[in-house]
């Protein structure tokens, strides 16, 4: 018995002093795989939290379901210029006139839908949006939309106790991707023709007080962005292909994937995996050359993981309001039904 307890006491102190594993660098690459490709022009990701993954398909006007097996489906066909997407309480909500002659016109047709996920019941939520890109929910269930292209405001508010009738919110402009902080404080934007790429920090409870929170580097042209649970940063350079970290309260940014060397080309979105299949410590990303990229973080852990569980929430309410397709504008939102595939 003595000898065994010698020969632990000696194991144990060959453990103590062995040297540790070392934890990756927050700025090492991420490995990539190739999920799917010839897509078209994909505009935003999302996750349907029932095993699908979500693609704004700009070339195919249409938001495509693509399955883990590596199946294609169409949720919604004749969508104009498919923008940003969030899914909250089974409910898809989906920008749309995200068009470039929106933005440079100032015209307001752009809107906010609403994609029942489980009976496929399609509706309108909000109408009479300028160029809505990115799509972000705050923690009191009001929408806010961006404008990329033009501007101020570059971003709008949709309240979700009267849709219909959005209004400016914040005084930016060339505003793109979007990110609430976990604790509820801040929204996260990001600025796409501004040649130093700025990413922007704004007080929700006071959408005057914004700060330049970080320049990521130069000609980046900022496009979509998603956080972690512990409120790092994850940006889509459209202008550079590359997908960037950046820390809020270090600021300092690094790239983790991509790049032109790496033969990725107009990076246009980044998403946390979340549902079946999709695992939430990896990174998901879409760009304007067609192409779905599968993220895996380096090791050791600890990783940085999603928030899945912040979309869990339930969405706005589906209104039952008359059929306004063809009111002028400026008389409100409605909701009409329209032909989805199941």
């Amino acid at each position: 018995m003595r000898r065994l307890g010698l020969a632990a006491a000696a194991a144990l102190a060959l453990l103590a002093g062995a040297p540790a594993a070392h934890a990756a660098s927050p700025c090492a690459r991420w490995s990539d795989r190739t999920l799917a490709s010839g897509l078209g022009s994909l505009e935003n990701i999302e996750f349907d939290d029932l095993g699908g993954l979500l693609l704004s398909a700009t070339a195919q006007n249409a938001i495509v379901r693509l399955g883990r097996d590596g199946k294609l489906k169409h949720l919604v066909d004749n969508v104009n210029n498919p923008g940003g997407m969030r899914v909250r309480g089974g409910v898809l909500f989906f920008n749309t006139g995200d068009a470039l002659a929106s933005g440079i016109f100032g015209t307001p047709d752009g809107t906010i839908d609403r994609l029942d996920l489980r009976t496929r019941r399609h509706t309108v939520y909000a109408r009479h949006l300028i160029m809505p890109n990115g799509l972000v929910f705050l923690p009191n269930g009001d929408a806010l939309t961006s404008r990329d292209l033009g501007g101020p405001p570059g971003i709008y508010v949709v309240p979700h106790r009267d849709p219909a009738h959005p209004r400016a919110w914040a005084q930016t402009d060339d505003s793109n991707g979007m990110a609430v902080d976990p604790s509820g404080r801040w929204l996260y934007a990001n600025q796409t023709f501004k040649h130093d790429s700025p990413v922007l920090r704004i007080r929700i409870s006071d959408p005057t007080r914004i700060e330049v929170l970080a320049h990521v580097g130069e000609a980046k042209g900022l496009d979509d962005m998603t956080i972690d649970r512990s409120g790092v940063l994850y940006l889509a350079a459209n202008g550079s292909g590359e997908i960037i970290r950046l820390d809020p309260k270090t600021r300092v940014s690094c790239v983790i994937a991509g790049g032109a060397a790496a033969g990725w080309h107009n990076t246009s979105a980044v998403k946390f995996g979340c549902g079946p299949g999709w695992p939430s410590d990896h990174l998901f990303a879409v760009g304007f050359d067609g192409v779905v990229h599968e993220l895996t973080p380096p090791g050791p852990a600890p990783h940085a993981r999603g928030n899945c569980s912040g979309r869990l929430r339930p969405g706005p309410p589906s209104r039952r309001i008359r059929d306004d397709r063809h009111r002028p504008p400026g008389e409100g939102s409605g909701e009409d039904r329209r032909t989805s595939r199941n």
